[in-house]
């Protein structure tokens, strides 16, 4: 059996101090890499020069000494990217048969067996008469760019809580930027303690634009 999930929110308040201890001290290691306000594996410098830093996963501290704050902060773009591509997604899905739904949601390899031992092979992807000859992916990323040209979803940016993270308490920023830097997050995390660690949304869309490119690298928390 694995490990039972404990939500950060319901340690006692004495293993939480302890736990954001150990973080506020890896942001105090860091400081000369990362400036001193937060934590982040991605190397910013390597980021920085991608020209497509668009989202990180970060760590960095409340107002509070027994909270930190486990976020992830992504540009309006991958926001706007992620809401028109689930919607496709949808869509496709909706489409499908039990039988093209088993088929879709399988494996993407098959085992194949020669002289020279098994191997995996990746097996040719379905084409659909409901998408019009089209692939299930293929079908997704033309729907995608259509929903993104005729009927773009407005997307807001702010701060949501996200409840029940083992490690810290879940947070997802949404700023309005092409792509991020330090200065921006140091800005954001200044805000959201402005505002009260609280969630916000502003009430005025962001401006956004279609892109599939994004760089970083996901948080590995030891516990």
């Amino acid at each position: 059996m694995g490990r039972k999930h404990t939500p950060f929110t319901s340690l006692s308040r004495r293993k939480r101090r302890a736990k954001t201890l150990h973080f506020k001290n890896l942001i105090y290691r860091e400081r000369d890499r990362l400036g001193g306000i937060f934590y982040d594996e991605c190397d910013q410098a390597v980021a920085l020069a991608s020209g497509r830093w668009t989202w990180s996963d970060i760590i960095f501290l409340s107002q509070d000494p027994a909270i930190f704050w486990n976020a992830e902060i992504i540009t309006a773009n991958v926001a706007f990217a992620d809401a028109v591509e689930d919607i496709a997604f949808n869509e496709a899905f909706s489409k499908l048969n039990a039988a093209e739904t088993q088929q879709e949601m399988h494996l993407d390899f098959t085992p194949d067996v020669s002289s020279n031992g098994k191997r995996w092979l990746r097996k040719p992807a379905l084409k659909y008469p409901q998408f019009d000859g089209l692939t299930f992916n293929d079908f997704i990323d033309k729907r995608a760019l259509e929903i993104a040209r005729d009927n773009p979803p407005a997307i807001y940016c702010g701060y949501r809580i996200l409840p029940g993270y083992a490690s810290g308490i879940g947070l997802q920023i949404v700023v309005e930027a092409d792509r991020l830097n330090r200065a921006m997050i140091e800005t954001a995390i200044a805000d959201f303690r402005t505002r009260g660690e609280r969630n916000w949304i502003s009430d005025v869309p962001a401006r956004v634009c279609y892109s599939d490119k994004t760089i970083s690298t996901p948080l590995k928390i030891k516990e």
